[in-house]
């Protein structure tokens, strides 16, 4: 409104901000032609909170929205904090009724939004006590985010709360009121206006979006702030309404800096409120955001280097009611600026009624969708020729590029004593990886902020458990979605440091095991403590995970192994320090899984299975991949059904899971013909019920740690028929001291399909006839179960080792493996194998190895060279020339026995006979020769072997 100040602007001599506010309220009075009394009280109200806060405002401070209290001693102490700062003691809280925080549109609760009360609590990051504005002589903000807003509803306290609740502080919003009038919107911007990063601008020229967005860049972009430097990198526009993910600046300013030729960062949308939808089409769309319509996300991080470069602002004429993003967009696609999307919904779009889209919008929604495409056609018809749209790809990843450990801004967030680390490779639904979620459950439920970090990217099964995982925090970074691969380095430090973790648990993560050298070294005061499942079934890294530990003992300050056989391995193979090594075993929610009685069971096997009570059902659960040898089960129901002489009716197996194998495992159905034996029903999320429906269970897994789906079985008291192998025969209690209490069945496999097939059937055989062992097994697994796999138990131990960490001191370290020499003795291998492997090289020098005449005589004469290789080759099938003159048939035995003892001859003398006869060789077939028919071997006669006779 012309003639009222901005709350930004500076305060005349003896005015307060409450002044300010009441000359700005009742100049809006006056305007909009209310009485004045209606406004006042809702500014008594705020009357002290004002006081407070200009009280304190020349010191160091800052406020938080609806978080923890801000006290004035802790903005006191904050003035220390930072850097290296003291940490705050404060419980993170969760839900009282989670909901999983689903991504598939099918399976999204469109109201559990971030601020939904089945979700973490909002406050996991909070503003640095003793951070400053750059108006209060702190960095310039990372971003500003401008929003454009006309007499605000009550929503906008949620819209103030994930913004004010991002995991990037350093941040600035500038609020363009669009002549706002009623006095409870003006008293929600006051209470808004309470934190310094807020800047309320007033628009005093046409009340639309386009000009309002127009006044914050003006305001954004002035040249004052260009030339003082405080102009910051980013920009984002947010809609009053609307909803960030805690973590979506964060990411997004990540994703642009890791891509440096990119100015727009997107993300994936919901869309909730009046309509529920997802929108995963984005930046990433290119063209199409010109020819079919607007996807990018009216939310979305540009830098303000493409703006000022490009001189883009909103069409206040042609866009000033509608489509000013998109046309905002297209304008910095012409000047060549474009970007790419986060693969994640970071942002909620609210869907309003149609009344307000209509007070709000005119009759933009009304008229429809073709007058604005019109109007984009017009204005930027040159993106319609074919290849004018910038397609901008993503920094590539390139071996040994540079990299840099410098964040490239300054976070300000507090340093909570309760904070962890997670770092995994993925969130899979498998054993590991639901240890995993217990384990990260169990830290939230005792008041950690935990961060959650995946080195490798494999949707949608790589993140299949991420919605559950969600329910106990919001910090998830899967790195490879948004960042270049040597951005992850620095990502893990910036990290670590803006949220001051001091305890980083490891598991099964290639890359960080790798990079602990360089990690150990850049954040010395963190503890790193990796926790192990199992050595690697195939030989992997000479002993995968486990192998990894033993050759960063230097680097890490404790080990935990989920079971004692692993705590053993690593003792047996050399680990220099067995009081560091801790064991927590995983475990299940064993309230979840109870047996069936018969009659449950009878009736579970007819609703899922549609068999009869007296059919034997073999439950296998697991990843149909090469470690559960999921392609061995068609082969044992083969060997089963031959053992009982069983028919089409007498068993079952039914697996569930799914995996890179399914496909062979169904051709190998087909090939042994077990269509009748054998069913592959995929992913279940909860096996309950066709576990309930089980007999027997099945697992021939090449090795296992503490295997989370023999412990459900057990759990179900189902008889478990697995390998001798891993961590597998302490689960099922043959390594206690009571040999009565097993639960189960162990195989000693040699991972051989033909001898191991045999071996699983006899022992499924045995227990089908069996059902008092049956019975017996299953009972004792059940106890077992009850009183050791819960896994709130178990891995509550986590504690406890974790608080034994000790720093490592590298300085008495000269002992230990140093991993840099064994790595590059990997990378040259793997890169340069056949140019470095001696046995490379012995391998290439050797002949393959024959069978039958052909290894005799490869075994006598040397296969060496290629003549030798020739000559054995036309010796193991040997073929008469065309135009011998002896027509009698070649005698392939007589020829092979007399050449073992004439390696290499062209002219093989028949041994089995004194006279002068034998075969001639011409480099392809052989011609017999004799007395009548000499052929040209006549004058080698001499170098026939004397005294062998092979007619004896």
């Amino acid at each position: 409104m012309a003639g009222t100040a901005s709350l930004d602007e500076p305060l005349a001599q003896g005015q307060s901000l409450l002044d300010r506010l009441r000359d700005r309220a009742a100049a809006f009075a006056v305007h909009a032609g209310i009485r004045r009394r209606r406004f006042v009280p809702p500014l008594v109200t705020l009357l002290v909170t004002l006081v407070f806060w200009e009280t304190w405002t020349t010191l160091p401070h800052g406020r938080r929205y609806d978080v923890v209290a801000d006290s004035w001693s802790h903005r006191v102490l904050g003035a220390f904090a930072a850097r290296g700062s003291p940490r705050v003691e404060s419980d993170y809280q969760l839900s009282a009724d989670p909901l999983p925080v689903h991504h598939i549109h099918e399976r999204i609760h469109f109201h559990n939004t971030p601020l939904s009360p089945h979700r973490p609590a909002r406050n996991q990051f909070l503003r640095a006590s003793g951070s400053r504005t750059y108006r209060q002589g702190g960095p310039p903000p990372v971003i500003s985010i401008v929003t454009a807003t006309q007499n605000p509803r009550r929503v906008m306290l949620e819209t103030a709360a994930t913004v004010f609740g991002q995991s990037l502080q350093n941040f600035e919003w500038v609020i363009v009121d669009d002549h706002s009038t009623d006095a409870e919107s003006l008293a929600i911007l006051a209470e808004i206006a309470q934190d310094p990063r807020v800047i309320i601008i007033p628009n005093e020229g046409a009340d639309d979006i386009a000009t309002c967005r127009n006044v914050g860049l003006r305001w954004v972009l002035s040249p004052d702030r260009q030339r003082d430097g405080t102009v910051p990198k980013y920009l984002a526009n947010l809609d009053d309404d609307d909803l960030y993910e805690f973590t979506a600046l964060e990411k997004t300013v990540w994703m642009l800096e890791s891509n440096p030729d990119w100015d727009l960062g997107g993300f994936h949308v919901i869309k909730f409120g009046a309509s529920n939808e997802t929108v995963t089409s984005g930046v990433h769309s290119g063209a199409t955001n010109f020819f079919s319509g607007n996807f990018v996300p009216g939310a979305a991080v540009y830098s303000s280097r493409a703006v000022l470069k490009s001189g883009c602002r909103y069409d206040e004429v042609n866009f000033a009611i509608g489509g000013e993003d998109w046309d905002f967009w297209l304008c910095l696609a012409e000047n060549g600026h474009w970007g790419g999307t986060v693969p994640e919904p970071l942002f909620w779009y609210r869907g309003n009624e149609a009344t307000f889209r209509k007070q709000r919008w005119g009759n933009l929604f009304v008229d429809g969708f073709a007058p604005l495409k019109a109007r984009i056609d017009e204005k930027h018809r040159g993106l319609s020729q074919t290849g004018s749209f910038p397609d901008i790809p993503p920094r590539p990843s390139r071996q040994l590029d540079a990299i840099t450990w410098e964040a490239p801004y300054e976070n300000h967030l507090t340093h909570f004593e309760k904070s962890i680390m997670f770092i995994i490779p993925w969130l899979f639904v498998g054993g590991a990886d639901i240890g995993a979620l217990h384990q990260i459950q169990l830290y939230a439920e005792q008041g950690y902020r935990v961060t959650v970090v995946c080195t490798l990217h494999r949707p949608p099964d790589g993140l299949e458990l991420r919605p559950r995982v969600l329910q106990f925090t919001h910090d998830i970074h899967v790195l490879p979605s948004f960042l270049s691969s040597t951005d992850l380095p620095r990502y893990i430090k910036y990290l670590l440091d803006s949220r001051g973790i001091g305890e980083v648990i490891l598991c099964n993560s290639q890359l960080v095991y790798e990079m602990l050298p360089a990690l150990v070294e850049r954040v010395p005061h963190v503890k790193f403590i990796d926790y192990l499942h199992n050595e690697a079934y195939n030989g992997w890294k000479s002993g995968g995970y486990p192998t990894y530990s033993l050759l960063s003992q230097r680097y890490l300050s404790r080990t935990i192994t989920c079971s004692s056989y692993l705590r053993d391995w690593l003792i047996a193979r050399g680990h220099a320090n067995p009081a560091s090594i801790g064991v927590v075993k995983l475990g299940i929610e064993v309230s979840d899984f109870s047996p069936a009685s018969e009659a449950h069971k009878a009736e579970k096997k007819k609703q899922l299975l549609g068999v009869g009570p007296e059919t034997t059902v073999i439950g296998v659960v697991g990843r149909l991949d090469p470690q559960k040898r999921a392609d061995l089960v068609p082969d044992i129901a083969d060997e089963l059904r031959k053992a009982g002489k069983y028919k089409s009716g007498d068993f079952v197996i039914i697996m569930i899971g799914d995996g890179d194998l399914k496909a062979k495992v169904t051709a190998r159905i087909a090939q042994v013909r077990v269509h009748d034996f054998v069913r592959v029903l995929g992913t279940i999320d909860a096996p309950q019920d066709y576990l309930a429906a089980t007999d027997i269970f099945l697992l021939p897994s090449m090795s296992e740690g503490i295997s989370i789906a023999v412990a459900e079985a057990m759990a179900m008291a189902l008889p478990i028929v697995t390998a001798n192998a891993g961590a597998l025969p302490e689960q099922l209690g043959f390594t206690d001291d009571d040999a009565g209490t097993v639960a189960g069945v162990l195989v000693d496999h040699n991972l051989d399909v033909a001898h191991d097939a045999p071996l699983y059937a006899e022992a499924i055989h045995s227990l089908v006839l069996d059902p008092v062992k049956r019975e017996a097994l299953g009972k004792q697994g059940r106890l077992k179960v009850e009183t050791t796999f819960n896994w709130r138990d178990t891995l509550r131990g986590m504690f406890d080792e974790v608080r034994k960490a000790c720093l490592p001191d590298l300085t008495r370290s000269k002992h230990l493996p140093h991993p840099a020499a064994h790595y590059a003795i990997q990378n040259l291998l793997l890169e340069a194998h056949d140019e470095t492997d001696l046995t490379a090289f012995w391998t290439r020098m050797k002949a393959r190895v024959r069978s039958g005449a052909g290894r005799v005589l490869q075994e006598r004469c040397d296969d060496s060279s290629k003549e030798l290789s020739r000559w054995i080759d036309k010796l193991e099938q040997p073929r008469k020339c065309d135009n011998a003159k002896i027509k009698a048939a070649l005698s392939n035995d007589k020829l092979q026995r007399s050449a073992n003892f004439q390696c290499g001859n062209w002219c093989v003398f028949d041994l089995t006979r004194a006279d002068y006869a034998g075969w001639s060789f011409n480099g392809d077939c052989w011609t017999p020769f004799d007395e009548e028919v000499p052929l040209n071997c006549k004058k080698y006669w001499s170098f026939r072997p004397a005294g062998i006779n092979l007619s004896l």
